[in-house]
């Protein structure tokens, strides 16, 4: 009898460790209902990944981040792969589903490629709890200058930097090595060249998921009279911020984000909702 008991006692804890070990993992949605990258989110992505997570059999759950959301999440959606390890951000396009399947299938371990490295200049932006990070590399100047004998190319890339920077109204220019870890990023590049005694700067704007493919560049230079160079940069600088902001603010290919307040409550991950209490994103 007392060998039954303990055969039984065994494969009871057993049980209970296998189980445990099933409600460990799943993945943590925060949303904010009502926003509209928020709204496109729960359209174009949240089907297939409720079918995703149905399919690794994961617990889903889907928390309003504006009631409150540990320090991690700054901005939604925002996923998260909760395992023994911890929680791991999700750091791709939400439409980028392939990518997400193997995120979820390493277990939060694969992440997306990311390519958008500071150079040797960077801007910032803090919106909320979220910050916003920009490369900017200023290529060489084609075309021959007026009085080209006295034209330094150091002095004119350091000098068009902050030009470039002084035409923003949310980015700053500093030089930051300790960012946040679940800062989006950017890369700017700029094409200065002179004709006709015109400076002219052509633009790209690459997102972190794509060195390949710009989600901006200019058929149009932004320009200035030589004499007055920096205007020109001062211009593309405002073209190429008013850009970015454009991209952030729309769902088309899974760039956007809605930002969090700082104000936003802070919540610990074990007070989150239960999966049963939280909203699974079907509200209009």
């Amino acid at each position: 009898m007392k060998v039954l008991f303990s055969s039984v006692l065994v494969a009871l804890l057993a049980c209970l460790c296998t189980l445990k070990a099933q409600t460990n993992e799943q993945l943590v949605i925060f949303i904010q209902d009502g926003r509209s990258i928020s709204q496109d989110f729960k359209r174009q992505a949240l089907p297939e990944i409720k079918r995703i997570a149905q399919k690794n059999k994961l617990e889903l759950r889907i928390v309003e981040a504006s009631d409150g959301a540990p320090i991690e999440v700054a901005y939604t959606p925002a996923i998260f792969y909760q395992s023994d390890n911890g929680y791991t951000l999700f750091k791709g396009r939400y439409h980028a589903l392939d990518d997400l399947k193997s995120f979820v299938k390493s277990k939060g371990q694969t992440q997306p490629a990311s390519y958008a490295k500071a150079d040797n200049y960077l801007l910032i932006w803090n919106i909320g709890r979220a910050t916003l990070t920009a490369s900017m590399k200023v290529h060489p100047l084609s075309g021959r200058p007026p009085k080209a004998k006295k034209f330094q190319a150091q002095k004119f890339e350091a000098e068009a930097v902050l030009a470039l920077a002084k035409g923003m109204d949310y980015f700053k220019h500093l030089n930051m090595s300790d960012l946040p870890e679940n800062a989006k990023s950017y890369r700017m590049e700029f094409f200065p060249k002179v004709e006709k005694g015109v400076l002219l700067v052509q633009m790209k704007l690459y997102s972190q998921f794509d060195n390949q493919v710009p989600v901006f560049k200019t058929s149009i230079p932004s320009g200035y009279e030589w004499k007055e160079w920096h205007v020109a940069f001062e211009k593309a600088g405002n073209r190429i911020e008013k850009a970015l902001v454009a991209q952030i603010s729309n769902g088309y290919n899974g760039d956007g984000f809605d930002t969090l307040k700082e104000t936003t409550p802070q919540q610990s991950w074990g007070y989150l909702p239960s999966a049963a209490d939280a909203s699974y994103g079907d509200r209009d």
